[in-house]
């Protein structure tokens, strides 16, 4: 006897240390909505039995049951408390069973708001959502009605944790319209700075810029569907954006008349910059203009360039030169070897002086060029540095053994 009453008494001594909770339905809500309500419940019992004596709570088990019915059923909405059933012990149990009632959301559909946005920059950023409309359904269908405003913070967290994770270049702005068929209006909103214009330039080694003109306007147009966007996503999807300005370059009929290939650049930032770099493997023709400042003869010339890659790196060529100044022709073919893609070296001969000329061109990023030339039978020598100003404008400075002068390039 002594021994009976010394564990029964251990037993009304012990204290609740812990509380633990199960929801449970005949159509159970959905998960992250049955943890909302695990902790609310939780919330309570911890307030209310925590500290108390396991005795305690076995002798008023039923006002404490009670008690959390009372209070959880003014919290919860849509749901009705149909029984609570506590489990004492160092660790109590709290089992509640709720009934919901009236309708409950059957369906869930997500309405984005991407006015403004071409379509496939709409699917773009759907795609960069992934399953937000799936993980939203998950949290309100199942749930009454009336309860989807007081989930709706749950849903409104579920949603923007997603964005954060997949589309962390927007914020979203939620309207929730509750019904069987839940309605869920999001609408995104650029966080951070955004593309405000876009500066296309159209370039070329091997294509007169005159024909690249031709093909800027749908270039452009593609180009212009960057603006408004966040500078952050643009660069994150720098490769979609520059096969989207490729292929509408593409659908050009110089494109596939002459081989061109076209490569985009684009250098993101407020002010965009997007270079679109055309180049053909079959033709090389250029045309341009020359006005020398500070040079003793033929301050004027035009030179036109035709040229026919014979492989993949040897180039056969015809130039011909006209001299305003003294109304002189000069015809040069000759024979060029494309070394690197920076470096394309060759001879040329000259039928009016009935002189060769070696030359080197030494490419220098997008906008300079080396450039040298030797004649060996008068053993002349010309080197040249040119920098390109605008895709129609260039400005070299020429070095010779005798003088040394300014030269305007037009780039035709």
């Amino acid at each position: 006897m002594l021994i009976v009453w010394s564990g029964t008494g251990l037993a009304a001594a012990a204290t609740v240390d812990k509380i633990t909770v199960t929801i449970s339905a005949a159509e159970p809500p959905p998960d992250r909505i049955a943890k909302r309500m695990t902790t609310s419940v939780t919330t309570v019992g911890e307030q209310m039995l925590l500290g108390r004596t396991v005795g305690d709570v076995e002798t008023n088990k039923a006002s404490y049951e009670k008690l959390v019915r009372e209070i959880f059923d003014r919290v919860l909405v849509g749901y009705t408390v149909d029984q609570v059933n506590i489990l004492p012990g160092s660790t109590t149990h709290i089992s509640v069973a709720v009934v919901p009632w009236g309708d409950v959301v059957q369906s869930v559909s997500l309405e984005i708001d991407l006015s403004g946005l071409s379509p496939d920059l709409v699917k773009l950023i759907k795609k960069d959502m992934g399953k937000v409309e799936d993980q939203v359904a998950n949290v309100l269908i199942g749930l009454p009605v009336d309860s989807v405003e007081w989930a709706g913070g749950v849903s409104k967290a579920v949603i923007r944790e997603l964005l954060a994770a997949e589309l962390p270049e927007f914020r979203s702005n939620l309207e929730i319209t509750a019904g069987q068929h839940t309605n869920i209006k999001l609408s995104l909103v650029p966080a951070g700075p955004v593309i405000d214009n876009v500066q296309l330039s159209l370039r070329s080694r091997t294509i007169p810029n005159i024909l690249l003109a031709e093909a800027s306007p749908p270039v452009r147009e593609a180009a212009g569907m960057l603006r408004g966007l966040p500078v952050a996503f643009v660069e994150r999807h720098k490769d979609y954006f520059s096969a989207e300005i490729s292929q509408a370059a593409a659908r050009h009929p110089a494109a596939s008349k002459y081989g061109i290939t076209l490569t985009p650049v684009i250098h993101t930032g407020t002010e965009t910059q997007i270079t679109l770099n055309a180049e053909t493997v079959k033709y090389r023709v250029t045309l341009e203009g020359n006005l020398d400042m500070g040079h003793q003869d033929d301050n004027t010339s035009a030179k036109l360039h035709i040229g026919k890659f014979t492989g993949n790196r040897d180039e056969v060529f015809f130039e011909v030169k006209f001299l305003p100044d003294n109304l002189t022709w000069k015809f040069d073919p000759g024979w060029g070897h494309k070394f690197t893609e920076n470096t394309m070296a060759g001879i040329r001969y000259n039928f009016s002086d009935k002189e060769s000329t070696l030359w080197l061109n030494q490419y220098v990023g997008s906008n300079w060029t080396i450039r040298f030339e030797h004649m060996p039978k008068s053993e002349f020598n010309e080197f040249g540095v040119r920098y390109k100003l605008h895709d129609f404008l260039s400005a070299e400075y020429v070095i010779t053994e005798k003088e040394n002068w300014l030269r305007l390039v037009a780039n035709l």
